[in-house]
């Protein structure tokens, strides 16, 4: 048995950037399973009872109680419940460039299973949205995409606080950038950073330079830089609204770092999309 709320074609805005197929509960089935070849969207979902198997390629995984996975897009997907402890889940389908370019700029394109990850609150608010459908369209659309992103976005730094690659991250490059991620609509220095991670700031320049290929200063740049593009597409804010909004000094500031790193000025970045890079 599921609980299922669709949308159909053209029912909410912006779908080429984000769009929602369907989102809802699977509840406990041991018949339950899915198979997918080449998959056209996302499929997300956070297990809250019960456990199952999940197949891509030739890797399988077992999802349980607390867990996540993210399924991309372009793969073929096989998942089913266990017979003897099925799970219950909530979950979204979701497809966009939105999704391309946050999965990306995450890094999270290779990552499957998140382990006890507590984001189920997030999930939670993100069914409520749509099973009210509140407000106007392309408020809905707007609340939901904002919700996928900070899914996103504590995936990610759930993963960096407990990867463990071959060659192991300095726990305190690990730390800052998950605390970047957490604190992205904070004014964010190398000073603060540094005194966050107890550390001058060119010891966690140099830390954190080795761990990741960029600087403290450079990564809060993209990070913000990431935000402020989906807020523009996404939200009503004014560039200026929106340099506020991610702490920059000026709105003036804001456009030069944005042009520089996206090759267009916000307010065309807004019309045309991401094709200036």
């Amino acid at each position: 048995m599921e609980q299922i709320i669709t949308f159909l074609p053209g029912q909410l805005p912006g779908e080429p950037v984000f769009q929602i197929e369907m989102t809802g509960i699977t509840y406990p089935d041991s018949h339950y399973h899915i198979e997918r070849e080449n998959s056209s969207i996302y499929i997300l979902e956070y297990i809250m009872e019960g456990e199952g198997l999940l197949r891509i390629g030739e890797e399988t995984y077992r999802p349980a109680k607390g867990d996540v996975y993210l399924l991309p897009r372009g793969k073929s997907h096989f998942y089913q419940a266990d017979a003897g402890n099925p799970w219950k889940k909530i979950w979204m389908n979701v497809k966009g460039s939105l999704c391309d370019t946050l999965v990306e700029g995450f890094g999270l394109g290779e990552t499957v299973l998140f382990r006890d990850c507590p984001v189920y609150p997030l999930f939670r608010e993100f069914l409520h949205v749509c099973e009210k459908k509140e407000g106007s369209g392309t408020e809905v659309a707007r609340r939901t995409s904002l919700l996928f992103h900070e899914i996103l976005l504590q995936l990610a730094a759930h993963a960096a606080a407990g990867a463990e690659p071959e060659i192991r991250l300095p726990e305190t490059a690990v730390a800052v950038r998950k605390y970047v991620d957490e604190h992205i609509y904070e004014r964010l220095s190398i000073e603060q950073l540094a005194k966050e991670a107890s550390l001058s700031p060119s010891q966690l320049t140099r830390v954190f330079r080795k761990a990741y290929g960029q600087t403290p200063y450079e990564y809060v740049l993209s990070r913000k830089i990431d935000t402020a593009c989906l807020l523009l597409r996404n939200t009503g804010m004014t560039v200026k609204e929106v340099a506020y909004r991610l702490q920059f000094s000026d709105e003036h500031y804001f456009a030069n770092i944005f042009r520089q790193k996206k090759g267009l000025p916000p307010g065309k970045y807004r019309i045309t999309g991401d094709i200036g890079t």
